[in-house]
């Protein structure tokens, strides 16, 4: 059985993302995951019954740390002399592609899940960008989780750029993700948070950072919770040492504002979404996110910003609605929409979950990456 790693930066992508993927490529290769060190590796490693090797991954800029991770990966390919290498993340694609690449390896696979540098200013974004550009450089197929971002990277590369199925890194398992949750079930998880019977309950998923557009929702919630006060938001996601931290304002309203609940990362988000009345994502840059279409699966409506990927996601007026980024005025509007609008509102969560199963079903996105693999070892 022929060899493939799968490199990424930090093992959470393991636990979201890519979730069950390692797994099914095991019956096709000997897979092999290169990430991070975090107390979850054990668990992930049983999960999907592949090894894991640990190096010293950083997100941030770190010229020491990172030749370190190169001369390691090198080594390692080198000697171990996988037919795929293949890479998700900006970092992991750096070091990765330029790893494989120095060791022969034929197909190089990075997978660009969005672009860091399009929200980025000054020296970083310049840097943000030059790391792109050299990452595709060096690897020999390019892909991207969604359609949209496939035409920005077409500008950045004179090599073809592709989307695996519809897009996305791991399509959504639309049997897992489906509102099966008994009412009294909801009401125990409603209680444990603290929410009513009848809360209308808004819920975000993400890192609690400026580029999601956690400024802007904090400030519209704020208000809205104050003319609406059966309405309650749920922030679930990282909060602690991020580079792209939330104004102080936004920090001020998460801790003062009665009606919102703040909660750590989450291995499971399904029960809290299965309580979900209303999913937000006010991003200002995405690749294809994966919580709108686990959202989705589960029948909530949506509103995203009309960016790369949301509005891949978000088809307006049929499954969610689209706003401009940034503009708090429109991101007002929508969420006012679903709480009071009762006949919209079903409109709306009728079609949802048939939108995601028909694009974006994980067997079927595996199926297609498994294929995609495939044809690349025909090529050579």
């Amino acid at each position: 059985m022929k060899k493939m790693v799968i490199i990424v930066t930090v093992p959470v992508v393991l636990e979201t993302w890519l979730k069950g993927q390692p797994k099914f490529l095991s019956d096709y290769y000997n897979v092999e995951i290169i990430t991070a060190y975090a107390p979850s590796i054990t668990k992930i490693q049983s999960h999907e019954n592949v090894t894991i090797k640990t190096m010293d991954f950083t997100r941030e800029i770190n010229p020491l740390k990172d030749i370190k991770v190169l001369l390691q990966l090198f080594v390692y390919l080198v000697r171990t002399r996988p037919s795929i290498v293949y890479t998700l993340t900006p970092k992991a694609g750096l070091l990765g592609m330029i790893a494989s690449w120095m060791a022969l390896i034929s197909h190089r696979v990075h997978n660009i899940v969005g672009l860091p540098h399009l929200e980025a200013k000054g020296r970083r974004r310049i840097i943000l960008t030059y790391t792109e550009k050299i990452t595709y450089f060096f690897a020999s197929n390019l892909y991207c989780n969604s359609k949209n971002l496939r035409t920005i990277v077409a500008t950045m590369t004179n090599k073809t750029v592709k989307v695996i199925g519809d897009g996305s890194v791991n399509g959504v398992d639309t049997a897992l993700f489906r509102d099966t949750m008994q009412d009294d079930e909801k009401s125990k998880v409603k209680e444990a948070l603290r929410f009513l019977e009848d809360d209308f309950i808004i819920t975000y998923v993400g890192r609690i950072v400026k580029d999601k557009g956690l400024n802007e929702l904090l400030d519209v919630f704020d208000d809205l919770s104050k003319k609406h006060s059966h309405i309650k938001l749920l922030l679930i996601g990282d909060y602690k040492n991020e580079t792209d931290p939330i104004s102080r304002e936004s920090q001020i309203i998460m801790q003062s504002n009665k009606h919102i609940k703040y909660l750590e990362f989450q291995d499971d988000v399904k029960a809290f979404l299965s309580i979900t009345n209303l999913f937000v994502l006010p991003s200002y840059r995405e690749g294809l996110p994966n919580v709108l279409i686990e959202a989705g699966s589960l029948g909530i409506p949506m509103v995203a910003t009309d960016i790369n990927g949301c509005n891949e996601v978000v088809e307006d007026g049929v499954n969610g609605i689209l706003v401009k980024p940034k503009d708090k005025v429109l991101l007002f509007e929508a969420i006012e929409r679903f709480v009071v609008d009762k006949v919209f509102y079903m409109h709306i969560k009728n079609a949802v979950r048939p939108s995601i199963i028909k694009k974006y079903e994980q067997h079927r996105f595996w199926k297609s990456l498994k294929e995609m693999f495939f044809e690349l070892e025909k090529e050579k």
